[in-house]
């Protein structure tokens, strides 16, 4: 029987599950569209500035959308109903719609992991944290490149799609070494943060409050257990199409669950709890040579005297927005405090401060203040 006589149904029945995939796979795709739009939208209200793990997390989305897409697809070559009643034309397109919705979905999971080790290795000044950050890096880069390589070529290169009837290698082999992988670095990207937290010198609810945002990559370890189990189903190619439409919904959910819970740590409050975190960073910068171009711009009309004062002020301006840049590396050191910095200048020499008191311009007051947070 060929697909014309078995149109895709819009609702879930015993001999079809296609609909169930598609529409959960869709609305976890939009909802963690709105997710990271919100992280953007708050990042940029805050500290008009993005970053690296920003960019990683907008090209996981951009792979997960293709991954859906991918997913559609197979869905409406058969996915979800039993082999038997389909034409030999869908069991191939379904054959290359799973093979790229493989790949796109290891990419999709890498990218948004990296995103999270990127936030986690700025918001810890520590050598110890940073180098743990760049092994979590090192292994989520070979996981992906190992994973790629394996899916891309699990079987002949004449038909490398074709896992129903082609020489292919050990499929549960592959994919438990896959998702064990997969799980190892989610479970690093749980415990660090708390590792992170813990030598924060802040109050516990606060300590509680970064934990608990980080800890909802637990959801993400959940479901790739759930994935793990489905994909035992893999070898299974005698009705491959039925049997298979749980392994993909459980891609699905862990896929988005990566990208999800990787803007949980961009929630305004964790933000506003994070004194010395990443955005409250840019904005002191951004604040502070702000200030130093204003003072640079009201001392031109002023006369030598006051332009040295002035150009004094701007350099001392400039030397601690350069500090405020390494704010972050002060949570390690002990000895960090709250440092205010005044500066005065008149118009004229000491005998007239008088006269010059009396022009608005005559006295000029510029206070920069920088806040660190000590470790314990």
């Amino acid at each position: 029987m060929n697909s014309s006589d078995t149109p895709v149904s819009l609702q879930d029945s015993p001999d079809n599950h296609g609909a169930v995939v598609n529409i959960v796979s869709w609305f976890l795709l939009v909802f963690s569209s709105l997710l990271i739009l919100t992280r953007l939208g708050t990042k940029w209200a805050v500290s008009r500035v993005l970053h690296v793990d920003d960019g990683m997390i907008v090209l996981s989305l951009i792979l997960c959308i293709s991954q859906t897409i991918a997913t559609n697809l197979a869905v409406a070559n058969g996915l979800g109903r039993h082999i038997d009643t389909l034409s030999d034309e869908n069991v191939i397109a379904f054959q290359k719609c799973f093979y790229a919705a493989n790949v796109l979905f290891i990419s999709s999971q890498a990218t948004s992991k990296l995103s999270v080790i990127f936030f986690i290795r700025v918001i810890s000044p520590y050598t110890l944290h940073r180098h743990l950050t760049t092994i979590l890096i090192a292994a989520t880069l070979l996981w992906t490149l190992t994973s790629t390589l394996l899916l891309l070529f699990q079987c002949d290169v004449s038909r490398v799609w074709d896992s129903l009837s082609n020489q292919c290698m050990d499929e549960r082999a592959m994919w438990n070494f896959i998702n064990t992988v997969n799980l190892l670095i989610d479970v690093g990207l749980v415990c660090l943060p708390v590792m992170v937290v813990l030598k924060l010198r802040v109050k516990l609810q606060r300590k509680i409050a970064v934990v608990s945002c980080f800890g909802t990559r637990i959801l993400t370890i959940a479901a790739i257990i759930w994935q793990m189990i489905n994909s035992q189903q893999i070898p299974n190619h005698q009705d491959a199409t039925f049997s298979y439409w749980s392994l993909v919904l459980s891609m699905s959910l862990a896929e988005n669950l990566g990208i999800m819970t990787a803007c949980a740590p961009y929630l305004k409050p964790l933000l506003d709890s994070l004194e010395s975190g990443l955005i409250r960073s840019d904005d002191i910068r951004r604040r502070a040579k702000s200030m130093g171009k204003s003072t640079a711009d009201n001392s031109g009309g002023q006369d030598q005297s006051q332009g040295n004062s002035s150009a004094s002020a701007a350099s001392r301006s400039r030397s601690i927005a350069h500090g405020v840049s390494h704010e972050l590396q002060d949570l390690g050191n002990p000895n960090s405090a709250v440092t205010a910095s005044v500066t005065a200048g008149g118009a004229g020499g000491h005998g007239n401060w008088e006269t010059a008191s009396q022009s608005s311009q005559g006295k000029l007051i510029k206070q920069v203040k920088t806040w660190g947070v000590t470790s314990s």
